[in-house]
């Protein structure tokens, strides 16, 4: 449900706006004699993208979230076909979940800037995030992250992240030695960060982290201290790179990247080395493959996560994240080195 008028990207009048539809929704409650709406919001997410879609896609993704993360979703979308400097309109975001009578709504706020008008979006997010609540904001602004930046772009970004408790980026694609920079300019600010090409390592992360939880296993973790990781593209990205600090970190050990002929960028194999075993974990289409010279192997089933799956594995956890943190230090001394 929307207001569907289009007015002034004003927190005053984002707020009024925000007022007349829960009591539009209140009406209809009224209407039918019993509650049929539950609001719900445990966070403000928010989402900036100069996508040519004007936010379609972005608007699609917050409202799977909203089922998962509750949230006030605030969706900014820079374009210059704008028809107006900066302006706005509000929705809520209803579905009733299976055998329940009422649904659960979620306030969403889309506003729409030219890209000239994109540093003044920052004060106008300080009026209209939810109090007292996390704020996420999940940068797809590709403009404002590019190391060609202007200074109003640049200053229109440390705007809205001065608001957000913590700020995610997709590093996919991108330059990894440009990206990790980026964020670690950040990090050193004191900014909480995350990568969701870091989260896209959760099932390589998963099957080598249960081999070796195993408390019987003879042959422990620091005992492997030579990592091999095979990466498409003439060097590794983000993905790869965040692998190696996550495996190196704890011990030290000495990693080195192949190139992976013939394949697609990212991540294709990583290979654990002690004195005595070799652990090769390899992706072949849809199949992943863990050998080990013990005698040992498995299959698992590889699939390439949604972006809606990797939102909702990173909401999960709205302050910092320990492994990241220590994979991203070691990430980094790697490209120094």
């Amino acid at each position: 449900m929307s207001t569907s008028v289009i007015f002034p990207a004003q927190p005053e009048q984002i707020l009024k706006g925000l007022g007349k539809l829960w009591t539009s929704l209140a009406q209809e409650e009224k209407q039918q004699g019993k509650p049929t709406v539950l609001r719900a919001c445990a966070m403000t997410l928010i989402v900036a993208t100069d996508d040519p879609d004007g936010g379609y896609a972005a608007s699609q993704t917050i409202s799977e979230l909203m089922r998962e993360h509750p949230s006030r979703g605030i969706v900014i979308a820079v374009s210059p076909e704008a028809e107006h400097g900066l302006e706005a309109r509000v929705l809520a975001q209803c579905w009733k979940p299976f055998g329940k009578a009422q649904q659960i709504c979620c306030e969403q706020i889309e506003i729409i800037a030219r890209p000239e008008n994109w540093p003044n979006v920052g004060p106008t997010l300080i009026g209209i995030v939810a109090a007292d609540l996390p704020v996420v904001f999940w940068c797809r602004h590709n403009a404002a992250l590019s190391p060609l930046a202007s200074r109003k772009q640049k200053a229109g970004l440390e705007a809205v992240m001065s608001l957000a408790t913590k700020t995610i980026v997709d590093s996919k694609g991108e330059d990894a030695e440009l990206r990790l920079d980026l964020l670690s300019t950040w990090r050193k600010l004191g900014r909480t960060v995350a990568d969701l090409e870091w989260t896209r390592l959760t099932p390589w992360r998963e099957p080598i982290a249960n081999i070796f939880d195993n408390p019987c296993r003879e042959i422990k973790f620091s005992s492997f201290r030579k990592v091999e990781i095979a990466h498409g593209g003439e060097k590794p990205g983000a993905l790869a790179l965040y692998a190696a600090g996550w495996l190196s970190a704890p011990h030290q050990a000495d990693v080195s990247f192949t190139q992976a002929q013939g394949k697609d960028d990212g991540l294709h194999r990583i290979t654990l080395r002690s004195d005595s075993e070799q652990i090769d974990f390899e992706r072949t289409g849809d199949c992943m493959i863990l050998r080990s010279t013990n005698g040992r192997s498995r299959r698992y089933t590889y699939k390439e996560a949604s972006v809606d799956a990797l939102m909702t594995e990173e909401l999960s956890v709205v302050g910092p994240d320990a492994a990241f943190d220590s994979a991203f230090a070691r990430a980094q001394e790697l490209l120094n080195d």
